[in-house]
């Protein structure tokens, strides 16, 4: 049985009264047609790509596009800033965020990497990329973007934004690796890194590393309250935390697409509203969890459906707070934990037992059978670790957790109980997600447990959450050594070892005991064709969209 811990205000219930409407279509029109993705005009170096997760949908259903009409898209939270330089890379950020912007690449329907505003490129040697901008992009017409024209300038203006140490950009690291900048001319510029680094292409094509509007940003120092993007859709209307309405963008450089005139976007924080919208066709999408579907698919057989690895959990010390800095304690608490138990109940058995790495193919990360053995609970070693640590008695501990990680707030009262056996008296701190992440920012916390999104690049996300200064507070030398070594290495196998050793002493110390993963269901009316996006970080598809009568 699954606990259920969703709140909703009667302002979102009211917003989605007014809000859901019935899809309608327009008249057929004939299908655009569309350039393929350009290729590079020159690679001499190698370029290691990503693997696509498993799961990955075919990229678009039958039929005739037709445009007109509008879909709704209910999602479960809210960004905290419509700046994508600043978004965490959560799910509910892109579904909002990804219609209205552009990359020099992105992830296309098999999450492989093609052009986006880059028409082509070449490669040199291992460390310069040259980009080929396509012509005649423009920004939204906005009144201060005024609708004018995306330069090898704005390229420039982007990466050295992205690459500052104010720590609200949170892919900084990724293009601290560009050493120098050259605007060859209006279309094209030259990016030269620091060293060679394999997943740069990766980082390029990364969701929320898109081009933004230099002009809008500079009006009020950032987009908390406004978007300047190039993408398929603009921002039409919103009410803060409530909904966002996105209009069709005629100008979009991709002539043809895209097919609808709006997207809703609605927060709706509970999940049986959001089923019982799906069920009588006022929602014509939603992502929901394995027991959900199950049920979704019993009385609505005909939706259309991806699956997507989404998020996990983690359980986490600050780094030498007591007693925590007792390396035996920490591993007392990794025995005592039973994870297969957290997967059965928590997630209805439909989790994986994870390592540091999550969301990528399964090539890249530890044998499922090595991460079995180093997760095998044993209670009686685990009280022999703590009486020679000094607390035979265990002792009592404050565990924060963010109101809006659900799975988080489930484990948490599973692992309870579990803990008491080895004396540890958990009090559950259930705090609001803003001001548990400031916490977290600020190391004011000895125990939390948190979560992330699933990686779409094997070292994404323990770059970003482990290397020394990272959002965990770690510091590690031989951490931060294997993350530079496997950065470099475009060898595939090589860096696959790299990163193994870095999963294996992770789990080792035991700063963060890693719970489990979790994969979510994107569902959609039978009515809605064309690509299904195969990660919950979407991309431009819903351009590709269209409503079927």
């Amino acid at each position: 049985m699954q606990a259920k811990r969703w709140f909703i205000a009667a302002s979102y219930l009211s917003a989605v009264g007014v809000l859901l409407a019935s899809c309608t279509s327009a008249a057929p029109a004939p299908t655009p047609q569309t350039a393929p993705p350009a290729k590079p005009a020159e690679t001499r170096a190698p370029v290691a790509k990503p693997a696509a997760p498993t799961g990955t949908p075919a990229a678009s259903t039958a039929g005739q596009p037709k445009y007109g009409g509008s879909i709704t898209r209910m999602t479960i939270g809210y960004p905290d800033s419509l700046d994508p330089h600043f978004s965490r890379g959560s799910p509910f950020w892109a579904e909002l965020m990804a219609p209205l912007y552009n990359g020099l690449f992105k992830l296309d329907a098999k999450m492989e990497i093609a052009p986006d505003l880059v028409e082509k490129w070449e490669q040199p040697n291992e460390l310069e990329y040259v980009l080929h901008l396509r012509q005649g992009v423009k920004f939204h017409d906005t009144p201060v973007m005024k609708g004018r024209e995306l330069t090898a300038e704005d390229v420039k203006w982007n990466i050295q934004r992205m690459s500052t140490e104010d720590p609200r950009f949170f892919r900084r690291f990724q293009f601290r690796l560009v050493s120098k900048i050259d605007v060859l001319d209006r279309y094209i510029v030259r990016l030269t890194l620091k060293e060679r680094t394999a997943p740069f292409m990766h980082f390029m094509a990364q969701p929320f590393n898109w081009m933004v509007g230099r002009e809008a940003v500079e009006k009020d120092g950032n987009l908390n309250r406004a978007e300047a993007g190039t993408g398929p859709y603009y921002l039409k209307s919103w009410t803060d935390k409530v909904s966002y309405k996105l209009a069709k963008n005629s100008n979009y450089f991709i002539k043809g697409v895209p097919y609808l005139d709006d997207i809703n976007v609605v927060i709706v924080l509970d999940s049986a509203t959001r089923l019982a919208a799906f069920r009588s066709k006022r929602a014509d999408y939603v992502v929901v969890n394995h027991q959900d579907f199950t049920s979704l698919k019993r009385t609505n057989p005909q939706l259309t459906s991806s699956v997507i690895p989404t998020q996990f959990e983690f359980l986490t010390f600050f780094p030498g707070k007591k007693p925590f800095d007792d390396p035996r304690i920490r591993q007392a608490f990794s025995l005592t934990i039973d994870r297969q138990a957290l997967i059965e109940v928590v997630t209805d058995g439909d989790g994986e037992l994870i390592g540091p790495i999550f969301g990528v193919a399964d090539s890249w990360k530890l044998p499922k059978d090595e991460i079995r053995r180093l997760y095998k609970p044993d209670v009686t070693q685990a009280k022999r670790l703590m009486a020679e640590a000094g607390y035979p008695n265990g002792f009592p501990l404050d565990v924060k957790v963010s109101s809006r990680r659900p799975y988080a707030m489930d484990a948490l009262t599973l692992i309870t109980p579990q803990l008491k056996q080895i004396g540890v008296e958990v009090k559950q701190v259930v705090m609001d997600h803003t001001t548990l992440t400031a916490q977290r920012d600020a190391g004011d916390y000895v125990a939390l447990i948190h979560g992330g999104t699933a990686a779409l690049e094997p070292a994404e996300r323990i770059e970003q959450y482990w290397r020394t200064k990272g959002m965990y507070h770690l510091t590690d030398p031989e951490l931060d050594r294997l993350l530079d070594e496997q950065r470099r290495e475009t060898d595939v196998s090589k860096r696959r070892q790299l990163i193994n050793q870095f999963e294996r002493r992770m789990i080792e110390a035991g700063d963060v005991l890693f719970l489990f993963g979790s994969g979510e269901y994107q569902v959609r009316q039978p009515h809605i064709k064309g690509p299904i996006e195969p990660s919950n970080l979407s991309q431009h598809l819903v351009a590709y969209n269209w409503i079927e009568s």
